[in-house]
């Protein structure tokens, strides 16, 4: 089964109030609906991702904080977007890890790929998952600076 994962600014388009998010929101429930007719899709997050959409959505788009905890809320009791199960992936998939060793492979990302610190994160929880795909509106290209992930635009996303 293909996994794709679901960065924060995916989250935080969908669920922006924000007039100048719309035409984002608007690529993000096309995109979701492609991936609602595929069979053999399954589509990924976090709570890394969660955390930084609750930040961005009360900082920097002006949400009230508790419609944000709301919406928030929604999202991890129901695990949906537009009717679309999200599955929430755990740092790693084996028990053994901890955050010591979690936060020397994000170290490590950085220092080897130099992107930004959230998008690190994103990407070691993918690789602990198995997980190669992103779908994300990353205009730096920091996911494509590391190797074995394969970035997609929402734009991109058709029928």
């Amino acid at each position: 089964m293909r996994r794709i994962y679901i960065d924060s600014n995916i989250l935080i388009a969908y669920f922006s109030t924000d007039k100048a998010e719309e035409s984002k929101k608007k690529m993000v429930e096309n995109a979701l609906g492609v991936f609602a007719q595929l069979k053999d899709a399954q589509l990924c997050t976090s709570m890394w991702a969660v955390t930084e959409m609750v930040n961005i959505l009360v900082s920097s788009k002006g949400i009230d904080r508790t419609e944000v905890a709301e919406m928030e809320s929604q999202l991890v009791s129901e695990r949906r977007l537009q009717n679309l199960k999200i599955h929430f992936v755990e740092v790693s998939r084996d028990k053994d890890y901890d955050f010591t060793e979690f936060f020397y492979h994000v170290k490590q990302s950085i220092l080897k790929y130099h992107s930004g610190v959230g998008d690190v994160i994103h990407s070691v929880i993918m690789k602990n998952n198995g997980i190669t795909e992103i779908l994300t509106f990353d205009e730096k290209d920091d996911f494509k600076q590391i190797p074995g992930l394969t970035v997609f635009h929402p734009k991109d996303i058709k029928i």
